[in-house]
């Protein structure tokens, strides 16, 4: 089993499934670069924006203008034995996100 899942395109964000391992390629934040195995996973979490969440129960908030950086918070957290990676989700597909998340914490050991 060989599967990659492309996240974002640019910068390039994909997430190789293999047997026993993953591998992450992160442009964005290289230091989360690298290969792993699924028995070092402890726990994969999508974590939303506050923001984004709050004003998604609010619908009058929408018409007001925010500052960039606070519309997407958007994270994958992923928990390794050995450190803790947090992958930024800006312009990603969430879909997928959630799909990979799922994949990922019905791998670990």
């Amino acid at each position: 089993m060989n599967e990659t899942i492309t996240l974002r395109n640019s910068p390039k964000l994909d997430i190789n499934l293999q047997k026993d391992m993953f591998e992450i390629v992160d442009q964005l934040t290289p230091k989360n670069n690298g290969s792993y195995t699924y028995g070092s996973l402890k726990s994969v979490q999508l974590n939303k924006g506050w923001l984004f969440s709050l004003l998604s129960y609010i619908p009058f908030f929408w018409t007001v203008p925010f500052e960039p950086g606070f519309r997407n918070r958007n994270h994958l957290h992923i928990k390794l034995a050995e450190k803790n990676l947090r992958i930024w989700l800006m312009g990603s597909d969430m879909n997928k996100a959630a799909s990979l998340k799922q994949e990922l914490n019905s791998k670990k050991v």
